[in-house]
Parts: structure tokens; sequence; C-alpha cells
């Protein structure tokens, strides 16, 4: 292999790697999100409050569920 093409490997690689770490991060940060939420009525809220917090939570899962995508594409 050429040394420019072990160069272009090498940053390449780091970049994947710095990708990883970002998507897992916004993974983590829209998980805590979601879980962090009060959780219907019991918790205090009106059931009108309860179900929007039951939309909200459904919305930030689907966007923790694309991180994961975009984590096992770039760990791919």
């Amino acid at each position: 292999m050429s040394d420019a093409f072990t160069a272009m490997r090498e940053e390449l690689l780091s970049r994947l790697c710095e990708a990883t770490e970002v998507e897992h991060n916004l993974m983590c940060v829209y998980l805590y999100a979601a879980f962090s939420l009060k959780d219907g009525e019991a918790e205090g809220l009106s059931p009108a409050q309860a179900d929007a917090v039951r939309r909200w939570r459904s919305a930030i899962l689907g966007v923790a569920r694309e991180e994961m995508a975009h984590l096992l594409v770039v760990s791919n």
C-alpha cells in the first residue's frame, strides 16, 4: 500500500470512530429524554397531559431508533 492510501485509510477510520461516538451520544440523550418524562396520571398528569407525553415519548423514541440505525451504519 502506498503512504497516501494508508494516510487516507487512517483518516477515514478516525472519522468513522468519531461518527460512532457522536451517534452513540445522541442516542443516549434521546433515550434519557424519553424515559425521563412523567408516565401518566399516576405521576400527577391530567389525562390530556398524559396523552401529550405519550405522543412526545413515541416521537423521541422514533428519533432514538433512527440514531441507532445511524450507529449501525457507521459501525458497519
